[in-house]
């Protein structure tokens, strides 16, 4: 099976890392005739240079460890492959699909690994057969090429068209091998309620968590910024129900649970912040108040919340972007 992941961020590079050593484990060195192969594709060939020479770096549980994978800027010398993970910002989703076209073929699993669902509607153009992989594992990117695993999690895989069931003998394949790697995974036939799931923990942190530059856990110790994070959870939740999706779990304390089991952890949107990055308040915050005006429904805590990381974003490089306050 030919395994390629889009995008070394810190959730690519973690899947990367704990799948090559799992097969590094299983006397598999990635040679043409081994039974898995595996790449790492990165649109910058400088960081992929980068990554050939000094290899991934993973840590975890203390340790750091090198892994010597394959990594390419150009999508031409992979061909083909059976399963492709897309770990690119959901804001990059078209771009990314147009530069791994040739990768692309009918027997090709893709599996979008984005937050949010403003990529949903994008991802439908898809020449192959795509999943949702809706994950809870924590990583932090530390640098080009050097990842953190902050926590363990779950990840589930479903197929996003009841068309695409003919892909699902490899979503299986690709599941077992995600568990023998050593990160836990399972197959859901309703990936949507999981997306919404994700995107209700989201809303709720990952854009408060940016603006007062605070871990998850640290949210909570703030009144305000608790009663913000549920007023902005409960709007998607009526956008949800307005939907008719499922609902699992009671959200807010989904949230909060969230908050307290990672609260180390600092979330995407942060990161991006810190490193003056486009986060995606887009497809997470901005589709929640994109679906309230299509549905009629007011979001007013979403869309103040869109606006001030819009701010933060337009005052990247000048020295009064920094810390946010919960006054």
């Amino acid at each position: 099976m030919r395994i390629i992941i889009v995008g070394p961020g810190a959730l690519g590079s973690l899947l990367a890392a704990r799948i090559f050593l799992f097969l590094r484990e299983q006397g598999n060195s990635g040679a043409d005739n081994d039974e898995h192969r595996l790449y790492l594709l990165d649109h910058r060939a400088a960081r992929a240079q980068l990554l050939n020479e000094h290899g991934l770096r993973l840590q975890e549980n203390g340790r750091t460890i090198v892994c010597r994978l394959r990594v390419t800027a150009d999508p031409e010398v992979i061909g083909h492959c059976d399963v492709l993970f897309l770990c690119v910002k959901a804001l990059a989703v078209a771009s990314a699909l147009a530069g791994i076209f040739p990768l692309l073929a009918p027997q090709t699993l893709l599996i979008a690994m984005q937050n949010g669902i403003g990529h949903l509607a994008i991802l439908a153009r898809s020449p192959c057969s795509t999943a949702a992989g809706i994950t809870s594992e924590g990583a932090t990117l530390l640098g080009p090429g050097h990842v953190r695993h902050c926590g363990s999690g779950i990840t589930r895989l479903g197929l996003l068209l009841a068309g695409h069931d003919v892909a699902l003998p490899r979503l299986q394949e690709i599941t077992r091998l995600l568990n023998a790697a050593g990160l836990p995974a399972e197959i859901t036939r309703h990936p949507l309620r999981h997306i919404w799931a994700k995107l209700f923990v989201n809303v709720g942190i990952n854009a408060l968590s940016a603006i007062y530059r605070r871990t998850n856990g640290q949210l909570l110790t703030s009144e305000s910024i608790r009663e913000q994070m549920q007023k902005a959870v409960n709007e998607a939740v009526a956008i949800a129900r307005a939907q008719d999706i499922p609902i699992i779990d009671d959200p807010v304390t989904a949230t909060f649970k969230v908050c307290r089991t990672t609260r180390n952890n600092v979330s995407s949107m942060l990161q991006d912040v810190l490193h003056q990055r486009p986060t995606e308040i887009d497809a997470i915050n901005g589709a929640v108040v994109a679906a309230g005006e299509q549905l009629g429904i007011a979001t007013p805590v979403n869309r103040e919340l869109v606006r001030q990381i819009k701010v933060i974003e337009a005052t990247y490089g000048r020295s009064d972007s920094g810390q946010g306050n919960d006054s």
